[in-house]
Protein backbone atom coordinates (compact mmCIF):
# COMPACT_ATOMS: atom_id res chain seq x y z
CA UNK A 1 0.00 0.00 0.00
CA UNK A 2 1.66 3.53 -0.90
CA UNK A 3 0.76 7.07 -0.18
CA UNK A 4 2.00 10.17 -2.25
CA UNK A 5 1.20 13.38 -1.65
CA UNK A 6 2.14 16.97 -2.24
CA UNK A 7 0.43 20.25 -0.67
CA UNK A 8 1.64 23.92 -1.75
CA UNK A 9 -0.52 26.13 0.72
CA UNK A 10 -0.01 30.09 0.68
CA UNK A 11 -1.13 32.01 3.48
CA UNK A 12 -2.01 35.41 4.03
CA UNK A 13 -2.48 36.59 7.86
CA UNK A 14 -3.23 39.56 9.41
CA UNK A 15 -0.58 39.34 12.74
CA UNK A 16 -2.25 40.98 15.67
CA UNK A 17 0.71 40.92 17.84
CA UNK A 18 2.80 37.49 19.16
CA UNK A 19 2.87 39.01 22.66
CA UNK A 20 0.03 39.28 25.15
CA UNK A 21 1.72 42.07 27.07
CA UNK A 22 3.24 44.05 23.98
CA UNK A 23 0.89 46.79 23.22
CA UNK A 24 0.39 48.18 27.15
CA UNK A 25 4.03 47.43 28.54
CA UNK A 26 5.68 49.74 30.38
CA UNK A 27 8.79 50.16 31.91
CA UNK A 28 9.92 47.46 34.29
CA UNK A 29 7.40 45.17 33.51
CA UNK A 30 8.36 41.96 31.98
CA UNK A 31 6.50 41.13 29.04
CA UNK A 32 4.33 37.83 28.97
CA UNK A 33 4.09 35.19 26.13
CA UNK A 34 1.16 34.30 24.44
CA UNK A 35 0.25 30.55 23.77
CA UNK A 36 1.47 29.49 20.27
CA UNK A 37 0.00 26.99 17.88
CA UNK A 38 1.24 26.19 14.22
CA UNK A 39 -1.07 23.19 13.33
CA UNK A 40 -4.21 24.87 12.95
CA UNK A 41 -3.23 27.49 10.40
CA UNK A 42 0.00 25.72 9.70
CA UNK A 43 2.34 28.73 11.00
CA UNK A 44 2.40 30.47 14.28
CA UNK A 45 -0.99 31.70 15.58
CA UNK A 46 -1.65 32.64 19.11
CA UNK A 47 -4.07 30.09 20.76
CA UNK A 48 -6.69 33.10 21.85
CA UNK A 49 -7.16 33.72 18.37
CA UNK A 50 -7.91 30.26 17.57
CA UNK A 51 -11.63 29.05 16.80
CA UNK A 52 -11.15 25.62 16.91
CA UNK A 53 -10.90 23.70 20.58
CA UNK A 54 -6.61 23.61 20.87
CA UNK A 55 -4.86 22.16 23.61
CA UNK A 56 -0.87 22.02 23.42
CA UNK A 57 1.10 20.14 25.77
CA UNK A 58 4.68 21.62 26.39
CA UNK A 59 8.19 20.34 27.52
CA UNK A 60 7.70 20.75 30.59
CA UNK A 61 4.52 18.43 30.95
CA UNK A 62 6.25 16.25 29.10
CA UNK A 63 9.24 15.87 31.21
CA UNK A 64 7.11 15.18 34.27
CA UNK A 65 5.07 12.80 33.01
CA UNK A 66 6.18 9.19 33.57
CA UNK A 67 4.79 8.22 29.77
CA UNK A 68 7.60 7.26 27.74
CA UNK A 69 5.14 6.88 24.35
CA UNK A 70 2.91 9.19 22.80
CA UNK A 71 -0.35 6.92 23.29
CA UNK A 72 0.09 7.29 27.32
CA UNK A 73 1.12 10.59 27.01
CA UNK A 74 -2.56 11.54 25.93
CA UNK A 75 -4.35 8.88 28.00
CA UNK A 76 -2.54 10.51 30.99
CA UNK A 77 -3.77 13.85 30.19
CA UNK A 78 -7.08 12.60 29.02
CA UNK A 79 -7.42 13.49 25.52
CA UNK A 80 -10.08 11.58 23.77
CA UNK A 81 -10.64 7.81 24.41
CA UNK A 82 -7.67 6.16 24.34
CA UNK A 83 -8.12 2.05 23.93
CA UNK A 84 -5.02 -0.24 24.27
CA UNK A 85 -4.75 -3.92 22.54
CA UNK A 86 -2.42 -6.54 22.51
CA UNK A 87 0.91 -6.62 20.48
CA UNK A 88 1.58 -2.71 21.11
CA UNK A 89 -1.42 -1.20 19.65
CA UNK A 90 -3.13 2.07 21.15
CA UNK A 91 -6.03 3.76 19.40
CA UNK A 92 -7.23 7.39 20.27
CA UNK A 93 -10.75 8.61 19.93
CA UNK A 94 -11.35 12.58 19.73
CA UNK A 95 -15.37 14.14 19.26
CA UNK A 96 -16.22 10.38 17.78
CA UNK A 97 -13.64 9.44 15.05
CA UNK A 98 -10.40 7.37 15.72
CA UNK A 99 -7.47 6.20 14.58
CA UNK A 100 -7.31 2.49 13.03
CA UNK A 101 -7.54 -0.06 15.66
CA UNK A 102 -4.66 -2.10 13.64
CA UNK A 103 -2.79 1.74 13.01
CA UNK A 104 -3.33 2.20 9.35
CA UNK A 105 -2.89 5.13 8.99
CA UNK A 106 -5.19 5.37 5.86
CA UNK A 107 -7.94 4.29 7.68
CA UNK A 108 -7.62 6.88 10.37
CA UNK A 109 -10.28 9.90 11.39
CA UNK A 110 -8.13 11.19 13.62
CA UNK A 111 -4.90 12.12 11.42
CA UNK A 112 -1.37 12.04 13.98
CA UNK A 113 1.05 14.37 12.57
CA UNK A 114 5.11 14.60 13.52
CA UNK A 115 6.38 18.05 12.86
CA UNK A 116 3.36 19.23 10.34
CA UNK A 117 3.44 16.10 8.25
CA UNK A 118 1.33 12.52 8.48
CA UNK A 119 3.20 10.26 10.45
CA UNK A 120 2.27 7.35 8.68
CA UNK A 121 0.82 5.80 11.45
CA UNK A 122 -1.72 5.98 13.95
CA UNK A 123 -0.89 4.04 16.22
CA UNK A 124 0.38 6.47 18.98
CA UNK A 125 2.21 4.03 20.80
CA UNK A 126 5.20 3.62 18.66
CA UNK A 127 6.00 7.74 19.00
CA UNK A 128 8.40 8.32 22.06
CA UNK A 129 8.30 11.28 24.51
CA UNK A 130 11.83 11.32 25.16
CA UNK A 131 12.70 13.86 21.84
CA UNK A 132 9.39 16.21 21.91
CA UNK A 133 9.29 19.38 21.95
CA UNK A 134 5.35 19.91 22.30
CA UNK A 135 2.01 18.22 21.36
CA UNK A 136 -0.47 20.22 19.67
CA UNK A 137 -4.38 18.80 19.71
CA UNK A 138 -7.06 19.74 18.04
CA UNK A 139 -10.35 18.81 19.06
CA UNK A 140 -12.78 18.04 16.36
CA UNK A 141 -13.24 18.61 12.69
CA UNK A 142 -9.83 20.04 10.91
CA UNK A 143 -10.71 18.68 7.13
CA UNK A 144 -10.26 21.87 5.32
CA UNK A 145 -6.55 22.29 6.51
CA UNK A 146 -6.33 18.15 6.45
CA UNK A 147 -8.41 16.24 4.19
CA UNK A 148 -11.23 13.69 5.34
CA UNK A 149 -8.51 11.58 7.89
CA UNK A 150 -9.04 14.88 10.38
CA UNK A 151 -12.82 14.71 10.41
CA UNK A 152 -12.02 14.02 14.36
CA UNK A 153 -9.19 15.79 15.13
CA UNK A 154 -5.35 16.21 14.74
CA UNK A 155 -2.60 15.33 16.92
CA UNK A 156 0.59 16.97 15.61
CA UNK A 157 3.72 15.94 17.53
CA UNK A 158 6.67 18.46 17.17
CA UNK A 159 10.42 17.29 18.16
CA UNK A 160 13.31 19.45 19.60
CA UNK A 161 15.58 21.35 17.59
CA UNK A 162 18.70 21.82 19.65
CA UNK A 163 19.19 25.12 20.98
CA UNK A 164 22.32 27.14 23.75
CA UNK A 165 25.19 24.48 25.44
CA UNK A 166 24.91 20.96 25.81
CA UNK A 167 22.52 19.09 27.69
CA UNK A 168 21.63 15.39 28.00
CA UNK A 169 19.13 13.67 30.05
CA UNK A 170 20.15 9.78 31.01
CA UNK A 171 17.24 7.63 32.94
CA UNK A 172 16.57 3.72 33.64
CA UNK A 173 13.86 1.30 36.02
CA UNK A 174 13.44 -1.82 36.91
CA UNK A 175 9.93 -3.35 37.76
CA UNK A 176 8.84 -6.84 38.28
CA UNK A 177 8.13 -9.38 35.89
CA UNK A 178 11.82 -8.66 34.16
CA UNK A 179 10.70 -5.22 33.26
CA UNK A 180 12.72 -2.69 32.68
CA UNK A 181 13.72 0.94 30.80
CA UNK A 182 16.36 2.85 29.64
CA UNK A 183 16.20 5.96 27.92
CA UNK A 184 18.71 9.20 26.83
CA UNK A 185 18.44 12.74 25.40
CA UNK A 186 20.93 14.85 24.17
CA UNK A 187 20.53 18.22 22.85
CA UNK A 188 22.35 21.47 22.29
CA UNK A 189 24.04 23.87 19.24
CA UNK A 190 27.75 24.23 18.51
CA UNK A 191 28.07 27.81 16.02
CA UNK A 192 25.76 26.59 12.70
CA UNK A 193 25.24 23.24 13.67
CA UNK A 194 22.46 22.12 16.08
CA UNK A 195 21.21 18.45 16.96
CA UNK A 196 18.60 17.04 19.34
CA UNK A 197 19.11 13.15 19.82
CA UNK A 198 16.42 10.53 21.89
CA UNK A 199 16.55 7.16 22.08
CA UNK A 200 14.45 4.93 24.32
CA UNK A 201 14.32 0.66 25.28
CA UNK A 202 12.11 -1.13 27.37
CA UNK A 203 11.57 -5.09 27.85
CA UNK A 204 8.74 -6.55 29.79
CA UNK A 205 8.07 -10.31 30.99
CA UNK A 206 5.30 -12.27 31.17
CA UNK A 207 2.80 -11.57 34.00
CA UNK A 208 2.55 -13.66 37.15
CA UNK A 209 -0.40 -13.74 39.59
CA UNK A 210 -0.14 -13.43 43.32
CA UNK A 211 -0.05 -17.35 42.82
CA UNK A 212 3.29 -17.59 41.14
CA UNK A 213 1.09 -18.64 38.38
CA UNK A 214 2.47 -16.94 34.84
CA UNK A 215 0.35 -15.55 32.13
CA UNK A 216 2.19 -16.45 29.02
CA UNK A 217 3.25 -14.46 26.36
CA UNK A 218 1.83 -11.34 27.67
CA UNK A 219 5.09 -9.34 27.30
CA UNK A 220 7.53 -8.18 24.97
CA UNK A 221 11.62 -9.12 24.08
CA UNK A 222 11.88 -5.02 23.55
CA UNK A 223 10.82 -2.09 21.77
CA UNK A 224 13.21 0.64 20.70
CA UNK A 225 12.18 3.89 20.01
CA UNK A 226 14.34 6.58 18.30
CA UNK A 227 14.33 9.98 17.41
CA UNK A 228 16.58 12.81 15.63
CA UNK A 229 16.44 16.25 14.55
CA UNK A 230 19.90 17.69 13.05
CA UNK A 231 19.89 21.10 11.37
CA UNK A 232 22.57 23.61 9.96
CA UNK A 233 22.06 26.81 9.95
CA UNK A 234 24.04 28.21 6.45
CA UNK A 235 23.02 32.22 6.55
CA UNK A 236 20.52 33.75 9.75
CA UNK A 237 16.96 32.51 8.97
CA UNK A 238 17.96 29.77 7.15
CA UNK A 239 18.65 25.95 8.13
CA UNK A 240 18.63 22.83 6.46
CA UNK A 241 16.88 19.66 8.74
CA UNK A 242 17.09 15.96 8.76
CA UNK A 243 14.48 14.77 10.88
CA UNK A 244 14.50 10.84 11.73
CA UNK A 245 12.26 8.55 13.62
CA UNK A 246 11.75 5.19 14.01
CA UNK A 247 10.60 2.20 16.12
CA UNK A 248 10.80 -1.46 16.82
CA UNK A 249 9.06 -4.04 18.76
CA UNK A 250 10.04 -7.56 18.46
CA UNK A 251 7.43 -10.50 19.83
CA UNK A 252 4.82 -8.19 21.42
CA UNK A 253 2.68 -10.64 22.78
CA UNK A 254 -1.12 -10.77 22.59
CA UNK A 255 -1.66 -13.53 25.68
CA UNK A 256 -5.89 -13.86 24.53
CA UNK A 257 -8.01 -14.74 28.07
CA UNK A 258 -6.62 -15.38 31.81
CA UNK A 259 -8.61 -18.39 31.25
CA UNK A 260 -8.04 -19.59 27.67
CA UNK A 261 -3.57 -17.96 26.99
CA UNK A 262 -2.83 -18.10 23.68
CA UNK A 263 0.79 -18.93 23.20
CA UNK A 264 1.38 -18.35 20.20
CA UNK A 265 0.07 -15.08 18.85
CA UNK A 266 2.78 -12.20 18.77
CA UNK A 267 3.66 -9.02 16.68
CA UNK A 268 6.60 -7.62 15.27
CA UNK A 269 6.16 -3.89 14.50
CA UNK A 270 8.62 -0.92 12.52
CA UNK A 271 7.89 2.36 11.68
CA UNK A 272 10.61 4.24 10.11
CA UNK A 273 10.63 8.09 8.54
CA UNK A 274 13.28 10.32 7.15
CA UNK A 275 12.77 14.15 6.67
CA UNK A 276 14.57 16.54 4.36
CA UNK A 277 13.44 19.89 5.58
CA UNK A 278 14.39 23.39 4.33
CA UNK A 279 13.66 26.48 6.16
CA UNK A 280 13.78 30.05 5.74
CA UNK A 281 12.53 33.92 6.05
CA UNK A 282 13.49 37.49 5.66
CA UNK A 283 13.61 40.32 8.10
CA UNK A 284 10.66 41.47 6.58
CA UNK A 285 7.39 39.16 6.67
CA UNK A 286 8.01 36.50 3.98
CA UNK A 287 9.01 32.95 5.25
CA UNK A 288 8.65 29.53 3.81
CA UNK A 289 9.21 25.92 4.22
CA UNK A 290 9.93 22.96 1.85
CA UNK A 291 9.88 19.10 2.85
CA UNK A 292 10.47 15.89 1.66
CA UNK A 293 9.88 13.00 3.28
CA UNK A 294 9.74 9.11 3.36
CA UNK A 295 8.82 6.19 5.36
CA UNK A 296 6.96 2.87 6.16
CA UNK A 297 5.19 1.60 8.84
CA UNK A 298 4.60 -2.45 9.00
CA UNK A 299 3.16 -4.95 11.03
CA UNK A 300 3.74 -8.30 11.13
CA UNK A 301 0.94 -10.82 13.13
CA UNK A 302 2.53 -14.70 13.66
CA UNK A 303 -0.17 -17.11 14.96
CA UNK A 304 1.79 -20.38 13.13
CA UNK A 305 -0.40 -22.57 14.44
CA UNK A 306 -4.11 -22.50 15.92
CA UNK A 307 -4.05 -22.98 19.66
CA UNK A 308 -7.57 -22.65 20.75
CA UNK A 309 -10.61 -23.58 19.85
CA UNK A 310 -12.18 -19.96 20.21
CA UNK A 311 -11.76 -18.73 16.45
CA UNK A 312 -9.39 -16.19 17.83
CA UNK A 313 -6.31 -17.87 15.75
CA UNK A 314 -6.88 -19.33 12.29
CA UNK A 315 -2.93 -20.40 12.43
CA UNK A 316 -1.88 -18.42 9.20
CA UNK A 317 0.33 -15.21 9.67
CA UNK A 318 -1.09 -11.41 8.76
CA UNK A 319 0.70 -8.13 7.89
CA UNK A 320 0.22 -4.46 6.78
CA UNK A 321 3.01 -2.44 5.63
CA UNK A 322 2.23 1.08 4.56
CA UNK A 323 4.92 3.24 2.66
CA UNK A 324 4.40 6.92 2.75
CA UNK A 325 6.46 9.78 0.78
CA UNK A 326 5.58 13.04 0.02
CA UNK A 327 6.72 16.61 -0.22
CA UNK A 328 5.41 19.90 0.95
CA UNK A 329 5.85 23.53 0.23
CA UNK A 330 5.13 26.20 2.09
CA UNK A 331 5.00 30.05 1.71
CA UNK A 332 3.63 32.93 4.43
CA UNK A 333 3.30 36.42 4.18
CA UNK A 334 2.63 38.28 7.45
CA UNK A 335 1.43 41.81 8.04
Amino acid sequence: MKKYSSALVLAMVVFGGAFSARAGETDGEAPVMDGVVVTAGRLAEPIRTQTASVLVINDHEIAASPARNVGDLLAERGVGYIKKYPGGLTSIGIRGFKTDTHGNDLRAHVLVLLDGRRAGTGNVAKISTTNIQRIEIIRGPAAVQYGSAAMGGVVNVITVQGRGGLTAKVGSSLASHGSGEAAFAVSGQQKVLDYAVGFSRSTMGDYQDGAGQSFHNSGHDRQDRYSANLGLSFYPGHRIGLILTGYQGDHLGGPGYLTLNDLDNYQDARLYSGDLVYSGANQDSLSWLLRYFQGRDRDVWHDPVASNASGWDDGVPSSQQTDHQGSQAQLSIEW
